[in-house]
This record gives C-alpha cells, sequence and structure tokens, in this order.
C-alpha cells in the first residue's frame, strides 16, 4: 500500500532545492569570489599606478639633485675662479698701469677678453642645459639645411679658432637637409666643436655628413690630442667628466657632452666616438630615418 507522502516530502524534490540552493551558494560566493579578485585588481593596479608616480618623481627628485651638485660644482671652479681673475686682472691694471710696460698690458688684457668669452661660452651651455632638462618641452621637426647651420656656428666661433691657428671647413653638401629638432641639433653641433678647440693646438676641424639607408650620419673630426679608452668610457658612461688639462693649462668640466647627450636622447639619436692620443677624434652623430 503506498502512502499518500505530502509533495513537500518528496526526496525528489528535497534533493532538487538542496541542489538549488547549492548552486546559489556556489553562484553568491563565485560572484563575491570575483568582486573580491576585481577589487584586488583594481586595487593593484592603483598601487602600481602610485608606485609608478612615487618612482618617477624620485627619479625627478634625483636628477634635480643631481643637475644642483653638477651645478654647484661648475660654478665653484669654473665660474668663481675665472671671476677672481678677472677681478685681480682688472684691480691691477688700474692700479698698476703705469709701472707696467705695454707688451704686459696688451697680454693681460688679451688674457681678459679670452677668459670673459670662456665664461660667456660656459653660462650659455649652462643656460641650454638647464632649459633641455624640462621634458615637457615641446619641440617641433623642420627641414633644416645643415650647411647653413654649419656655416653660422663656423662664424661664431672663427675668432677663437684663427687665434689657436685652427682652419674649421664645413664638407656638409650644400643641398643636405635633415629633418630635425632645429635648435638642440645647433647646440649639440656648437658644443662639439668648441670641445675640440678647446683640445687642440693647431690642425682642422672637418663636418661631413651623409645620407644613409636607415638614416642620417654627421661627424666631426678633429685633428687634437685625442682622448683615452678611459675617457670615452666615463663619456659615454654618462659619469660627470673632468677632462685631462687643455692647451691653456685648464680643466674641462665636461658640461659639453653632457649638454649633447641630453639633447641626443630629446632628438632620438645616438653618437659614438673614436679616437686616439696625439692623432684626434670623431665624433659620429646618427639620427634614425623617422
Amino acid at each position: 500500500m503506498l502512502l499518500n507522502i505530502p509533495w513537500y516530502q518528496n526526496g525528489w524534490l528535497i534533493l532538487a532545492i538542496s541542489i538549488t540552493a547549492l548552486g546559489y551558494i556556489s553562484l553568491v560566493l563565485f560572484l563575491r569570489a570575483k568582486r573580491f579578485i576585481i577589487r584586488q585588481n583594481v586595487l593593484r593596479a592603483l598601487v602600481e599606478r602610485k608606485t609608478k608616480e612615487i618612482r618617477r618623481k624620485n627619479e625627478e627628485l634625483e636628477k634635480n639633485d643631481l643637475i644642483k651638485t653638477r651645478l654647484i660644482s661648475i660654478i665653484s671652479h669654473d665660474i668663481i675662479t675665472p671671476l677672481k681673475f678677472l677681478h685681480l686682472a682688472g684691480r691691477n691694471l688700474v692700479e698698476s698701469h703705469e709701472q707696467m710696460t705695454d707688451e704686459l698690458k696688451m697680454e693681460t688684457l688679451e688674457e681678459i677678453v679670452h677668459t670673459a668669452r670662456e665664461l660667456e661660452m660656459l653660462s650659455t651651455n649652462i643656460l641650454n642645459w638647464i632649459k633641455y632638462q624640462n621634458e615637457n618641452r615641446q619641440l617641433g621637426r623642420e627641414e633644416v639645411r645643415l650647411n647653413e647651420m654649419v656655416r653660422n656656428i663656423f662664424s661664431i666661433l672663427n675668432g677663437m679658432a684663427k687665434q689657436k691657428n685652427i682652419f674649421l671647413t664645413n664638407e656638409v653638401p650644400e643641398d643636405f637637409t635633415i629633418r630635425q629638432y632645429a635648435e638642440p641639433l645647433r647646440i649639440i653641433i656648437y658644443n662639439l666643436v668648441v670641445n675640440a678647440l678647446n683640445f687642440m693646438e693647431k690642425g682642422h676641424i672637418t663636418i661631413v655628413a651623409k645620407q644613409l639607408r636607415n638614416g642620417m650620419l654627421i661627424e666631426v673630426k678633429d685633428q687634437g690630442f685625442g682622448m683615452t679608452k678611459e675617457q670615452i668610457n666615463n663619456i659615454l658612461a654618462d659619469q660627470f667628466i673632468v677632462s685631462s688639462a687643455n692647451v691653456d693649462g685648464k680643466k674641462g668640466n665636461g658640461l659639453g657632452y653632457l649638454i649633447i647627450k641630453d639633447l641626443l636622447r630629446v632628438v632620438e639619436g645616438n653618437f659614438s666616438i673614436k679616437s686616439a692620443k696625439n692623432i684626434g677624434t670623431t665624433i659620429k652623430l646618427f639620427f634614425p630615418k623617422q
């Protein structure tokens, strides 16, 4: 005889309800776990973004500290010392000009002019360097007539070259153009020529340019004192450079190459150095095709 079991006590119904409840609980737990994972991922992404921002700000602070350290070093040695000389030489001319021979007066005046010119060039370099430390600076590429740019740079430095019996040779073809950031490129070439002039007694500084299959090549060649392998490695390693004494018995501060490297990053170029002591140096600037 079959018992009349109430529908709500049916085993299959109870099993179905249990499975449904278990499925619902599993779904709720799954959704909660998924939301938890999503929140964890969002939080992780937020932490990573904040960490990157903090790292970037720390790098900027370190860079600013490095800039300050370098500037303090340059100002304390390469600016203060020449200023002291100008002060003492000028005072000596004023107070002792009657006792000085014409030859000594002329020699002192020439030293004053030479020192003032060095200070002007150094100050210009410092200002250019500081100006381009701002990576957000807006720049635009333009068609640059390289022969004309080199000619203008040589006209600025021609007086300094003549005093040292150095010949500046522009072998860039008249119609040679490069699509590049004009002002940074001009500063790079200017500093390379100034570096060559500072470490030469006589000879030639030659600039040539070539169109390559994958970009542009500019070479600055000099017949100066040359560099050792250690000096080249220091420059390429982005270390602060104190170069060997130049022909005037003074020390370089390395700011020229520092500016060159910073600006090459701006214009997306790179460079290499080939040099031999007492033979000369060739700097090759390469700009990939855009």
